[in-house]
């Protein structure tokens, strides 16, 4: 029987998005997916913005997380975004990862910074990069020929609308052959 001490969870902090622009994503991917090889496709059900990825940490820290993440949300007030745009990173004619763009994110870059501070005492590594918003599509796995998906996304004029942004969750991930499983373990709403 494994030492509660040792036990650990791989965790991560994201904005939550509505069924509306998950389906609006998901449609994408469905248009997208017959044009290139080789990508793991997010399911759309899955797709959040990552505000802070920790990785795995002893269960014990999943309650201090959480405060720390509850401090910095008490009293943040909802805001709207726009989820436009797709390309790749670090570019679309060699992606390692498919994106669709948000616009209108600076306060989750605000929210995604002052979490960071707030787990460094906790013992959580600080991001060596800023956060850059974007809701995965796919990542690639496999090269391939990808020249006709680039083109498309290229050709696209992309919109899915505004949303108001109001929810944030210390999420658990599950790592599993069929793909990653999802667990809310503490949501934070926003005013």
């Amino acid at each position: 029987m494994q030492n509660q001490d040792k036990k650990t969870v791989r965790l991560f902090i994201a904005l939550l998005f509505s069924g509306q622009i998950k389906e609006a994503l998901g449609d994408l991917i469905d248009d997208l997916r017959p044009r290139g090889e080789g990508i793991k496709w997010v399911e759309a059900k899955n797709i959040h913005l990552t505000l802070k990825f920790i990785g795995e940490v002893p269960e014990k820290k999943i309650k201090l997380i959480g405060d720390a993440t509850q401090s910095v949300l008490e009293g943040r007030k909802k805001f709207e975004g726009q989820v436009v745009g797709c390309g790749g990173f670090p570019n679309l004619r060699n992606p390692r990862v498919l994106w669709v763009g948000l616009k209108g994110a600076e306060p989750a870059i605000e929210i995604a910074q002052q979490i960071d501070r707030k787990l460094i005492p906790i013992g959580i590594d600080s991001e060596k990069r800023g956060l850059s918003p974007h809701l995965t599509l796919g990542r690639i796995k496999k090269r391939s020929d990808l020249s006709k998906l680039a083109a498309h996304m290229e050709s696209l004029n992309f919109d899915a609308g505004s949303v108001i942004l109001d929810r944030v969750a210390l999420v658990k991930s599950t790592l599993t052959p069929g793909g990653p499983i999802y667990e809310n373990i503490k949501l934070f709403e926003l005013e």
